[in-house]
């Protein structure tokens, strides 16, 4: 009898230490971002000042990092099937991507300004992004994580006050249905970048970048 309370002792403290093992895992387990470039040029402005943002904090998280140009998915249809069940009738690259937005802890968004707004790229991926409309206000399945971080960097050629203007809330809606309130929102506006690499010139622009690395390096696991 007591070599079996011994091995039953045993069998209890390796499965308790086996138990603290796994807990200290998931505990230490780095937070998910997912970075989406949507500028159709590799090494532009946009897609370089995200590159920073994403070094800086590499260590701190688990990087994916997406191209939206090299991401084959088709405009919105603007049918209303979405509204059914929250699901999208076109079933192509985007649905992977859009669940990918929803289970990251931080979404990063990265955005050339063209013609005063997002560019062509990011917003045929806004626009799909209806599915996630029709589940937070037609359906209510879907709720906005109060840990959840989002960052948005755009750039633009210009300099006047208001370049801005209209960018901010086009994506701002791709932030709101993909869970991220706005008090934990970050926006990189970074103005003068012209030419495609302008903002490897600009420490000011670069300065910008590092500020949003820096909050994000302070978000606890």
């Amino acid at each position: 009898h007591v070599i079996e309370h011994l091995r039953c002792a045993g069998y209890i403290f390796a499965a308790s230490a086996l138990f603290k093992s796994l807990c200290d895992k998931v505990i230490s387990m780095p937070k998910k971002l997912l970075a989406i470039s949507s500028s159709p040029r590799t090494k532009g402005n946009s897609d370089s000042a995200l590159d920073m943002l994403l070094d800086a904090v590499k260590d701190k998280f688990e990087i994916e990092k997406v191209q939206l140009k090299s991401t084959p998915f088709s405009p919105c249809r603007g049918c209303g099937f979405c509204e059914k069940d929250g699901e999208c009738i076109q079933k192509d690259a985007f649905i992977p991507l859009m669940d990918k937005m929803l289970e990251c802890d931080v979404l990063v968004f990265a955005s050339p300004v063209y013609a005063l707004s997002v560019c062509a790229q990011a917003k045929m991926a806004i626009d799909r992004c209806q599915a996630l409309w029709a589940r937070k206000f037609v359906l209510k399945t879907l709720v906005s994580d109060d840990k959840k971080r989002g960052v948005f960097i755009a750039t633009a050629g210009q300099t006047y006050p208001d370049v801005f203007e209209h960018t901010i809330p086009v994506a701002g809606f791709l932030f709101n249905v993909a869970g991220v309130k706005n008090k934990n929102m970050q926006y990189v506006l970074l103005d003068g970048l012209d030419k495609k690499t302008d903002f490897s010139k600009s420490e000011r622009a670069k300065e910008e970048v590092l500020k949003a690395a820096e909050v994000l390096n302070k978000i606890e696991n």
